[in-house]
C-alpha cells in the first residue's frame, strides 16, 4: 500500500483525486525490536491545461526513515515524482502512465552509542594520539528512478502492470573516495483483482526484483470477504499470505471501504537464512486515506 515505494509512475492513479499512504515495519531478533522503516507518502493529480484532454499529470511526494538498532544509524530519503497519464480508450479504461523521481538521501550517525569498550571512541583522543576517525558527519546522496505502468480498471476489476529503474545511491558514510553502494536496480511488477462468486474478490500481486546482491522474488493472493452487500458502500476484510522466494512467509489481514485501506502483516522467516540460531522476525502496519472527487465509478481496489 506504498505504490510509489513500486514505481514513481503511480502518483496520481488512485480512484480518488487525492490519497495518503503510510507503513511501519518493524524487524525484530530474537525479540529485540532492532530495526524499523517508517514511509509516508502522498500522491494527487491535475487536470490538463486543455480540458478538452483527457490526459492528466500526477505529482507526489514520499519520506522514507530506516532506523537501525534503536537509533544508532538513521538513514532517511525523501523523494519527488512526478508522472504524466495517457489514457487509451473513450471509456477511460486504460491509462498509461511514464513517471520520473528524484530522492534526497542523509544517513546520521549517533557515535554517542558506538562505543564498544576500547575499540571505538568518537571523542577521538587516546593516550595522546589522535584517533583515526573516518566517518562523515552528515553524509548525503541524489539518485533518481524512472518507470512505465499500464493500468486497465473498469467497474468490475483492476489489473496493473509495470517496470521501473531505480539509480539508487545510497550516501558514502566514510571519507573515502571509494563508495561501493551505487547501483542500478531493476523492478517488474503486476497487480490484480477481481470478483468471483458475484461479491467475494480475489486480489493478487507479484514482483521481481534485480539487485546487485541478488535476485528477488514475492508473490501471493489475497481473498476479499464482503462485509455489506450494499453495492454503494464497499467495506471488505482481506485474508491473504505472500512468500518472498528463500526468506519468508507472510500473511497478512487488510481492511477496506470507500476511502480507508487499513493493513496488517507479519514476516516468518526461514530459519535457515542465517548462519546461526538467531529468531527473525517481522511485523508491519499500513494505512491509505483517499479524499477528494472521486474520478468515476469504477471498481474498489485494495490496490488503490
Amino acid at each position: 500500500m506504498s505504490s510509489q515505494f513500486l514505481s514513481p509512475a503511480s502518483v496520481g492513479d488512485g480512484l480518488y483525486k487525492s490519497r495518503i499512504q503510510s507503513n511501519m515495519k518493524a524487524q525484530m531478533i530474537d525479540g529485540n525490536n532492532l530495526y524499523r522503516t517508517i514511509v509516508v507518502g502522498y500522491d494527487t493529480r491535475f487536470k490538463a491545461a486543455d480540458n478538452n484532454s483527457k490526459n492528466y499529470l500526477g505529482i507526489g511526494g514520499q519520506i522514507i526513515s530506516d532506523q537501525v538498532m534503536n537509533g544508532v544509524m538513521q538513514s532517511n530519503f525523501v523523494a519527488l515524482n512526478m508522472a504524466y497519464h495517457i489514457y487509451l480508450d473513450n471509456n477511460l479504461y486504460k491509462n498509461l502512465s511514464l513517471g520520473f523521481g528524484t530522492v534526497f538521501a542523509q544517513t546520521t550517525l549517533d557515535k554517542s552509542k558506538l562505543i564498544f569498550g576500547d575499540q571505538y571512541d568518537y571523542r577521538a583522543i587516546y593516550a595522546g594520539t589522535p584517533s583515526t576517525e573516518n566517518l562523515l558527519p552528515f553524509p548525503s546522496q541524489f539518485s533518481a528512478n524512472a518507470g512505465v505502468l499500464y493500468t486497465q480498471h473498469n467497474d468490475r476489476s483492476f489489473i496493473q502492470t509495470g517496470g521501473t529503474a531505480f539509480f539508487f545511491a545510497k550516501p558514502n558514510l566514510t571519507y573515502s573516495l571509494v563508495n561501493t553502494a551505487p547501483e542500478t536496480r531493476y523492478r517488474l511488477f503486476v497487480n490484480m483483482e477481481m470478483p468471483f462468486m458475484y461479491y467475494y474478490t480475489l486480489a493478487l500481486h507479484g514482483n521481481f526484483l534485480n539487485k546487485k546482491s541478488g535476485n528477488q522474488y514475492y508473490a501471493g493472493a489475497a481473498l476479499g470477504i464482503p462485509l455489506t452487500y450494499d453495492i454503494d458502500e464497499v467495506k471488505r476484510i482481506y485474508f491473504g499470505c505472500y512468500y518472498r522466494v528463500n526468506e519468508a512467509i507472510v500473511p497478512t489481514i487488510s481492511y477496506i471501504s470507500d476511502k480507508y485501506i487499513l493493513g496488517m502483516s507479519y514476516e516468518i522467516y526461514n530459519p535457515n537464512i542465517t548462519g546461526s540460531n538467531l529468531r527473525l522476525s517481522s511485523f508491519e502496519l499500513s494505512l491509505s486515506a483517499s479524499f477528494g472527487k472521486k474520478k468515476t465509478d469504477l471498481f474498489r481496489t485494495i490496490f488503490d
